[in-house]
């Protein structure tokens, strides 16, 4: 397992029911999963919020990837927004497998931390962090990859974001803004606020 460090003093707890207007930006993610003791993080494109009270949210997850079966044996899963600043861990976790590299987080370089209560591996440096538990649907995990998890838990960077679950992204650091990928190693970062009607 890796070196963990503290967790950050401007990560603050976050209202479950909160998470859904954090989910909406469409960020590229970072799944995390844990049992006994073992853990694995990668890299989630497809991820977005799908129900309030409580927020759900999916992830699209295939088969055979390590993290997927952590998933399965603890029933629960860790998303991370990726961000400008650990954009480079964004690329390098989703390139590599733990099932072919066992010792893969140590050897990313990527600083964890684990999130106070639980022992998924967590990347420094996200705007936002989503505990969920696995809601089952057989269905959609078989034939679509498709997990729903249910946030029980979160916290977030209060230089981005409110405890209410607003993002603060035109008076943040720079390396505290989303990513989203355009695949081939291609991200663009969230830009500019725009108001309309409030």
């Amino acid at each position: 397992m890796p070196t963990y460090t503290p967790i950050s003093e401007h990560l603050k707890p976050l209202d479950p029911n909160a998470a859904y207007g954090l989910m909406n930006t469409g960020a590229t993610a970072f799944i995390s999963a844990a049992h006994e003791g073992d853990g694995d993080v990668m890299t989630c494109a497809w991820n977005c919020a799908l129900a309030l009270n409580p927020t759900k949210v999916t992830a699209v997850v295939f088969a055979g990837h390590y993290t997927r079966a952590l998933m399965e044996k603890s029933g629960y899963f860790a998303l991370a927004l990726g961000a400008v600043g650990n954009v480079e861990a964004v690329q390098k976790l989703g390139c590599v497998s733990k099932n072919k590299d066992p010792e893969k987080l140590e050897h990313s370089g990527v600083e964890f931390f684990l999130a106070p209560g639980w022992e998924m591996p967590l990347p420094v440096g996200c705007p936002a962090y989503f505990i969920c538990r696995i809601v089952p649907e057989a269905r959609n995990e078989s034939e679509y990859n498709l997990f729903i998890g249910e946030v029980v838990a979160g916290w977030v960077d209060d230089r981005v974001a409110t405890e209410k679950g607003e993002w603060r992204f035109e008076d943040a650091p720079r390396e505290l803004r989303t990513v989203h990928s355009a695949s081939g190693g291609r991200y663009y970062a969230v830009g500019e606020a725009i108001r309309v009607g409030r």
